[in-house]
């Protein structure tokens, strides 16, 4: 067994330091809303998208919310062969021949402050035959990317570091074990975020080989490695280093019943198209909406699956499963390859669509319910230090510039739909305070609100703190706090 909540306090802190959002912020393991509430039923959710409707209308945020997806559309492709399962072992093992309808595992992964890496590829496969071979690649790769080749917004924490070769790599079933040469030389952490950025990336890319999901990394013949702060003490699962709270799928799934307005729904077919996107809403948020062309769907269910990516070769380590009423009019698998969206694919079957999106990970997803269109819009993810159970905040995003007049964006579900916020500035003075709702009334379905912020010319200057909460029903305590720092320079 292992200490799973020391994994995360450690690089909870270390993901803090890097947005320097709060002195420490421990994400320990523990259940995120979801979780908290594996199953939600009835609810005239239609009805209370016809309010959504109104009051987003009122709030000027329709547009934002009708960003479902830039135009990447669920593209039609025959279904997907199953590979052949490979078991690995500590000898190494090889698995040949061309894969149908495969994902691109040929990628490193690399660093954002303050959220989780993303993919990069370069090539690997031809020159690497077992799968110990191919992580040990991916790893090597790492420190020889330079910087002025990897993406806008990207950064490569290894690049010109302590490890500058030589990896040795054993596999025992869904766990690799990976020695690192450093000479015994500890690495090099002289930024902020380097410290986050170097384990996540390490532990993103040793485990993007299919069929591993859990790395431990040592170095020099079996030491215990560290990376400033952060030991790695025990195996790692991405969930480990994303920096979200832990999603635990055992726990988890969100059910409605969806009644229809004008009650019974009505009998005509049910249509549906579907869109996605990925930093597009807001950065490090992935967006999947399925909008209902014609008829009502009286039901819908989501839940997280967990993956063998050896042999479903179209999927990522989970799968959010979305289960629908209607009939997709692009039914098939649209190969996505942007992090965390690996792929999305849809079935119908008996006047039901099931929609699978491949993930890089697990992480939490918030469901929102609309109307004129009917929509429901999915969102995972966002910056870590931005989202609790209940607050997800898009706009102001972690390290914007404090200035006197910004707009607050994001998605909440709090009792009685209502959201309380307030400024810090630099000497932690509140300097602003005030209220909004958000346009679903439900306290356990999320809705959008934006809210205008003035910042008094009495602040002190230097960086603010954005907070949002909702108080208590109960005893008036703070609930889902976040705390997004706007920083100076």
């Amino acid at each position: 067994m292992t200490d799973d909540r020391n994994d995360e306090e450690i690089l909870g802190r270390a993901l803090a330091r890097a947005v320097e959002t709060q002195d420490v912020r421990e994400t320990p393991f523990e259940s995120s809303r979801l979780a908290a509430h594996p199953a939600r039923r009835g609810g005239s959710l239609w009805q209370l998208a016809s309010v959504a409707a109104v009051l987003v209308a009122a709030l000027g945020i329709g547009a934002w919310l009708a960003r479902p997806a830039a135009p990447e559309p669920v593209a039609a492709s025959p279904t997907p062969t199953p590979a052949a399962t490979v078991t690995p072992n500590p000898t190494p093992s090889v698995t040949t021949g061309p894969q149908p309808f495969t994902l691109d595992h040929d990628l490193i992964y690399l660093g954002r402050i303050g959220l989780p890496p993303v993919g990069f590829h370069v090539p690997i496969g031809a020159l690497a035959a077992t799968k110990e071979d191919r992580i040990a690649a991916r790893v090597t790769s790492l420190r020889a990317l330079r910087p002025d080749a990897a993406p806008p917004g990207t950064r490569n924490f290894l690049w010109n570091n302590t490890f500058q070769g030589g990896v040795n790599v054993t596999i025992s079933g869904e766990l690799a074990t990976v020695d690192l040469l450093l000479e015994n030389k500890p690495w090099s952490v002289p930024e902020i975020g380097a410290e986050a950025g170097i384990v996540q990336q390490l532990v993103y890319t040793a485990t993007e080989e299919p069929g591993i999901r859990v790395v431990l990394f040592t170095h020099d013949r079996g030491q215990q490695m560290r990376v400033g702060e952060f030991v790695f003490s025990q195996p790692l699962t991405r969930e480990n280093v994303s920096g979200y709270r832990r999603v635990d799928p055992q726990l988890m799934g969100e059910e409605w019943v969806l009644a229809c307005s004008p009650d019974p729904c009505p009998s005509q077919p049910i249509r549906l198209t579907s869109s996605h996107s990925v930093d597009y809403v807001a950065m490090g948020v992935t967006r999947f909406a399925i909008q209902v062309e014609s008829g009502q769907p009286p039901t819908l269910q989501v839940a997280p699956i967990k993956m063998d990516d050896s042999v479903a070769t179209w999927a990522g380590k989970y799968v959010l499963r979305i289960d629908i009423a209607g009939v997709e009019a692009n039914p098939g698998l649209a190969i996505v390859e942007r992090s965390p969206l690996r792929s999305v694919r849809s079935q119908v079957d008996s006047g039901r669509t099931t929609y699978e999106l491949a993930l890089d990970d697990l992480r939490p997803w918030r469901v929102v319910m609309l109307k004129d269109p009917q929509r429901i819009v999915i969102d995972l993810g966002g910056y870590p230090s931005s989202i609790s159970d209940t607050i997800a905040v898009y706009s102001p995003a972690p390290g914007d510039p404090p200035v006197r007049q910004f707009t607050a964006i994001g998605l909440a579900s709090a009792f009685d739909a209502t959201i309380s916020w307030r400024v810090r500035d630099s000497t932690q003075r509140v300097v602003a305070s005030g209220t909004t709702r958000t346009s679903i009334v439900m306290s356990h379905q999320w809705g959008p609100f934006q809210f205008p912020v003035q910042i008094p010319s009495t602040a002190t200057p230097g960086d603010l703190w954005l907070e949002l909460y909702w108080l208590s029903p109960n005893d008036g305590s703070e609930q889902g706090l976040v705390r997004v720092q706007l920083k100076v320079g």
